[in-house]
């Protein structure tokens, strides 16, 4: 459930273990600019910084980090929940993204998930000054997450059960007909 109250250009936003962290955007948005001018994009000239503000109040940072094959590219947002995790961190209450140029941007499909994993439905995302942030959980309905992974996890147990009984079921037919 969110909270949220206006405060100055602060915004309360409830962390992990619910109590109110304080989301600074004019501080993100700052942070994440600042990063993005160190981003590496010597191909797309698009230089991208995240900023995101964790349930203990810490800021982590990330850029993007471009390869010549596009496809090993670093999103900022992956760079960030690297650093995120490495700090010793665990969740994300509020994230800022911005091109080079002061831009919001909004997260690709890979990083909405990657985000989800580290953040929740109710993480925050900047809309840029003077618009309501985004919820997490509204970019990516449906997301995929760990219960997904015990569900098919249960499944295969069960595929397992049932092959092991048919196969026992199997052999010791096969015993009796010799």
């Amino acid at each position: 459930m969110r909270r949220s109250e206006e405060i100055g250009r602060a915004e309360a936003h409830s962390g992990p273990d619910g109590a109110d962290v304080a989301v600074d955007w004019l501080a993100l948005r700052r942070a994440a600019g600042q990063v993005a001018s160190r981003a590496y994009a010597p191909y797309s000239g698009l230089r991208v910084g995240a900023a995101g503000l964790c349930g203990d109040g810490q800021v982590v940072i990330g850029c993007n980090v471009e390869n010549a094959s596009f496809g090993l590219t670093l999103c900022a947002e992956c760079g960030l929940v690297s650093t995120l995790v490495a700090g010793g961190h665990r969740h994300l209450v509020a994230l800022s993204v911005l091109s080079g140029d002061g831009r919001p941007l909004t997260p690709c499909g890979r990083c909405r998930q990657v985000l989800m994993e580290h953040a929740g439905p109710e993480m925050l995302l900047d809309a840029g000054e003077g618009k309501a942030a985004q919820r997490l959980g509204d970019l990516l309905p449906g997301a995929f997450d760990s219960s997904e992974l015990a569900r098919a996890g249960a499944q295969k147990a069960v595929a397992r059960r049932q092959t092991a009984s048919t196969g026992t079921a199997r052999s010791a037919g096969r015993k009796r007909s010799r």
